[in-house]
């Protein structure tokens, strides 16, 4: 049912809020492991990038100039094609191409690169290269001396400044149901992300249940993940956990959302046009169609105007 039907309900539930975070449960109390990660001393950036695109880090770019797929022993692997590039203190630049293979690190001219992934044909994010920059002296002498990516444990916290309140989906291959227990969904998604994407906690800050219940996901005061080539960084995820091109949004998710949404314009102070879904930063439908719909045309903004003007 459309909420457009139910907006009395919606408005009784939206009038409970207050200033304050809305309640949310705690990431340890559904977790099966402690998020990981290290956090540098300095600024860091990830990426996935495509060929013929590049990563900027300071003075420092790393350029994509091409996928390819070896044998090493009878074992396929992934490789990357890399151009890095410098201006030196006159302005002279300084170019050399590297071909790196997938889950290598090495340092050059300052900064620590880290090839996390190659995604090859059939991988989700085929095509797209994983890279991760850091000022070597910022980070812990094991993680800067490495030769390997390492797991998601050598991962790194990306510290971000909040200028956008992103809406997304889990996109499960399946809805969520009344009878499940969201938090193992949670759960899954976390073991998920640390063995095959490399991530060090859940991609997601907060997520909602069919009750409107929020869970915490990764620390909000660091970047997010993502499987597409946008940019995470500064962007506060809300993610539903499902699929909401198969299953509609509950009034107590599109309720909680407002909420949530509401807290997050006023502590990192946003306004009402820094809401967008995942879908308008990339190549994606997420947060599916029927959850996409209350962003188009208006339903969700109201929502939180109408939180922000209550408090």
């Amino acid at each position: 049912m459309h909420v457009t039907r139910l907006l009395p309900l919606i408005g009784l539930l939206l009038a409970t809020g207050d200033r304050a975070q809305p309640p949310v449960i705690a990431h340890s109390t559904w977790q099966a492991a402690a998020p990981l990660g290290i956090t540098p001393a300095g600024a860091a950036v990830r990426r996935n990038i495509g060929v013929g695109d590049s990563l900027v880090f300071g003075n420092h770019v790393v350029h994509v100039m091409a996928t390819a797929r070896d044998s090493v022993n009878g074992r396929a692997i992934d490789l990357a094609r890399l151009e890095l590039a410098t201006a030196g203190g006159t302005g002279t630049a300084v170019r050399e191409p590297r071909t790196v293979t997938e889950g290598r690190a090495f340092n050059w001219r300052g900064i620590h690169v880290v090839v996390v992934a190659v995604y090859g044909p059939g991988e989700l994010g085929a095509g797209l290269v994983a890279l991760e920059l850091a000022a070597v002296a910022s980070l812990p002498a094991a993680v800067a001396d490495a030769d390997s990516a390492g797991g998601a444990a050598m991962r790194i916290r990306i510290p971000h400044q909040i200028t956008h309140v992103t809406l997304h989906h889990t996109g499960d291959a399946r809805p969520l149901r009344v009878e499940e227990d969201p938090a193992q969904r949670l759960r899954n998604l976390q073991a998920w992300g640390a063995r095959d994407r490399n991530w060090w906690d859940v991609p997601y800050h907060f997520l909602l249940d069919l009750e409107g219940d929020i869970y915490e996901g990764r620390d909000w005061r660091f970047m997010g993940e993502t499987n597409t080539t946008y940019d995470p960084s500064g962007h506060f995820l809300v993610s539903i956990i499902g699929n909401y091109d198969q299953q509609e949004p509950t009034v107590a998710q599109l309720a909680s959302i407002a909420k949530l949404m509401a807290w997050a314009i006023r502590t990192n102070g946003l306004s009402i046009d820094d809401i967008g879904g995942h879908y308008h930063y990339a190549n994606t439908g997420c947060p599916g169609k029927y959850l996409k719909r209350y962003l188009e045309d208006g339903t969700l903004r109201r929502m939180v105007e109408a939180q922000l003007a209550a408090h």
